[in-house]
């Protein structure tokens, strides 16, 4: 599971506002704003933002994680439920800047330590009216074009999971053990790039369909209080990362299932799931709240720097893939995720910030190399072939213990020094494409 960034799923006035491209706000923006971001203190018990209320337009939080565990921050909508913007996995003593484009209206701020549970600090947020600018015609081309190609973009990814998934699960009950772990980080792949699609989307409430689909069982261990082993946690556990934890560890393992009856109908879950998202996407179907699918501008410049984080937050000790270690394909994934949500943008950044642009397309080009380095050449076709990530990196193995960064490889350590660095220049996209 993500639990990096939520793409926004916004009505046509949330969408409009975004592409009109309000001025920066003086007391929120980082691009130009006077008095700097909001700046946002984090801690176990509470959530306090500098100020209660910024001009529309570009906001940009300075969010400071001063307590013990990970966090995250949210901006919601006033009706408190659906998220407009976020950021999480802000480990202690670490700060982040999360920018948003944010309409007039009323918000709440809150944060949400270790990720789970109900949110601290909750607090309302209000956005008075900013002075409107005029965009040229130029940029404002740039900006749809952007939207259109990227929401096809996903809309071509779920149309490609949903038939992976499908030939995935038709392996892994059907017995077939080899073909169904070729196909499982294959099918996966499709999924991490626009994970934050599903993050976003709630059949209930917002990310709720992404639990469905991809939470990891340390996450549901956490948000019970109780071990990654406890039958009871296992019971709510579904998704991608249930399955994975049956078809990689051995018979007598905890993580497996009793019987093929339980591996079917896992299997059909995530099938029919996976629809559920298919359907979102093309418009058959509604978000809880009743809204349509719809991409912003500010889901594409916030989308490449989210999809970094993941990799490097989590995927660089192995917690995504704790059972199968086939994290090298996420990292494939995440990376080209990001490589097409920052094209996107790219003629907009080439614009205004040309030096920017530049570093971002060197450090993509490094980690693509990095990435070649790892492949062993055995996959078919266009499927590329990595080899276990436990063989080059010192891992989370079975959900147990997380290794800490001075116990990295050299290969882990080349990536995480390329990832984090990538990561930092991403998140300097959204204050640019949004001023």
């Amino acid at each position: 599971m993500n639990r990096s960034f939520a793409l926004a799923i916004a009505p046509a006035a949330l969408l409009t506002l975004a592409l009109s491209a309000c001025a920066d706000n003086t007391s929120g923006s980082s691009a130009s704003g006077e008095d700097g971001p909001l700046t946002v203190t984090a801690t176990d018990s509470g959530c306090e933002v500098s100020a209660a209320s910024a001009p529309s337009g570009a906001v940009t939080f300075s969010i400071e994680n001063t307590g013990t565990v990970a966090n995250e921050f949210e901006v919601l909508a006033e009706d408190k439920l659906q998220i407009i913007s976020e950021k999480e996995n802000i480990g202690p003593g670490t700060t982040t800047d999360l920018t948003t484009s944010l309409p007039e209206g009323t918000y709440y701020t809150a944060c949400k330590p270790n990720m789970v549970g109900d949110f601290v600090g909750l607090a309302e947020f209000t956005v008075t009216p900013g002075e409107e600018v005029e965009v040229s015609d130029d940029v404002k081309a740039l900006q749809d074009d952007a939207v259109t190609k990227y929401t096809g973009y996903i809309k071509d990814q779920v149309g490609a999971l949903v038939t992976a998934t499908e030939e995935f699960a038709d392996a892994y009950t059907s017995g077939d053990t080899a073909t169904a772990r070729r196909l499982f980080p294959l099918a996966r792949m499709h999924y991490e790039r626009i994970e934050p699609t599903a993050e976003a989307f709630g059949l209930e409430e917002a990310g709720d369909l992404d639990t469905a689909l991809d939470i990891r069982v340390q996450d549901v261990a956490a948000d019970a209080g109780s071990s990654v082993s406890d039958p009871d946690v296992l019971a709510d556990w579904h998704g991608w990362h249930r399955i994975e934890a049956d078809l990689f560890t051995p018979e007598d393992s905890p993580f497996t299932f009793a019987d093929d009856a339980e591996r079917q109908a896992e299997a059909d879950a995530l099938v029919e799931n996976t629809q559920v998202l298919y359907d979102f996407v093309f418009g058959e179907r509604t978000n809880a709240d009743g809204k349509p699918f719809a991409v912003t501008l500010e889901d594409i410049a916030n989308g490449a720097g989210g999809l970094m984080e993941e990799v490097a937050l989590s995927k660089i000790v192995g917690e995504e893939e704790t059972f199968s270690h086939t994290d090298l394909y996420d990292f494939q994934a995440n990376v080209e995720g990001a490589q097409v949500a920052y094209a996107n943008v790219a003629p907009i950044v080439e614009q205004k910030d040309p030096d920017l642009d530049a570093s971002i397309t060197e450090q993509f080009a490094d980690i693509e190399d990095l990435l070649k380095a790892q492949q062993d050449g055995s996959g078919s076709g266009d499927e590329p072939s990595y080899p276990s990530y436990a063989d080059v990196a010192a891992v989370q193995k079975n959900a147990g213990e997380t290794p800490d960064d001075s116990s990295y490889t050299d290969v882990q350590r080349q990536f995480s020094d390329a990832v984090n660095g990538l990561s930092e220049a991403l998140s300097k996209v959204a204050a640019v494409v949004l001023e």
